[in-house]
């Protein structure tokens, strides 16, 4: 089995990652490297939808802030257990749009003291 090839752009949100990590999956493609484009997701829309719809300002009011950043680090890290698992199974390179570092700034930036759990979780 190959050893995967992953690409992760890192920077805050709003830094243009998100367009740079498609650009350059498309770029690699056009030049025959076999490459994907992965969103390293945590759910938070479809947190925020569900929250809304449950009369709740977003998914940090309804789960709290115990729960959320944990919900959120758990999803990160299954989607990262996925990239690497198709990275490897067919070859491709992996081009992400963020990695558990840019969360870990974050978190940092804002205080969060239950942040090296949720690092450790989506380092996994």
């Amino acid at each position: 089995m190959a050893r995967p090839v992953m690409i992760a752009l890192l920077g805050v949100d709003g830094s243009g990652r998100t367009n740079q990590a498609k650009a350059l999956a498309e770029r690699l493609r056009r030049r025959g490297v076999r490459a994907r484009y992965f969103e390293n997701a945590g759910g938070r829309p479809l947190w925020n939808r569900l929250a809304r719809a449950l009369g709740r300002a977003d998914g940090l009011a309804l789960f709290g802030r115990t729960v959320h950043p944990a919900l959120e680090a758990t999803v990160r890290a299954a989607a990262m257990a996925r990239t690497v698992a198709v990275a490897r199974l067919t070859g491709r390179v992996a081009v992400l749009d963020r990695w558990t570092w840019c969360q870990d700034v974050i978190k940092a930036a804002r205080g969060d003291r239950r942040r090296r759990v949720a690092a450790r979780r989506g380092r996994r």
